[in-house]
């Protein structure tokens, strides 16, 4: 009868741990489906100095929080890339929501970088980064800006 309460005891205390740790707990992700966005360059335009830039941005637009323009100059001198060579920004100008050069209207997103050296050709491409820390970024193919 002894050896019946031990038992008895050890499978409800046993039944009870294991109850209590049944069901997946984890923190929330993000619905990629629902969250992600992806960036299209739409049109560039050098004018006065400057790259005026529309980018579509399709899927979820109100996720993007940061953007960034990714540039260097081409040519032969020191620090600027080739035209054939693996693109390797030199120089970031980055955006944030909350800059009022970030101007979203809809889901196309306008830019622009000023600075540049006229009679210089410049390679680009647009980084975006979400507000979920999970999602990945996404950027844009890389673009070359004539003179």
């Amino acid at each position: 009868m002894r050896k019946f309460l031990i038992v008895a005891t050890l499978l409800f205390v046993a039944q009870t741990l294991l109850g209590c740790a049944l069901g997946r707990k984890e923190w929330p992700s993000a619905q990629k489906s629902e969250d992600r966005f992806s960036l299209e360059l739409l049109n560039g335009i050098r004018q006065d100095g400057c790259l005026l830039l529309d980018i579509a941005v399709h899927g979820a637009a109100n996720r993007l929080w940061r953007i960034a323009i990714q540039y260097e100059s081409v040519g032969s001198e020191e620090g600027q890339g080739c035209s054939g060579c693996p693109f390797v920004p030199r120089e970031v100008k980055e955006f944030t929501r909350e800059s009022g050069e970030f101007n979203l209207q809809g889901s196309i997103l306008k830019l622009g970088l000023c600075g540049l050296e006229s009679g210089v050709e410049y390679r680009f491409r647009v980084m975006g980064t979400s507000e979920l820390p999970a999602m990945p970024l996404e950027s844009t193919d890389v673009y070359e800006s004539l003179p």
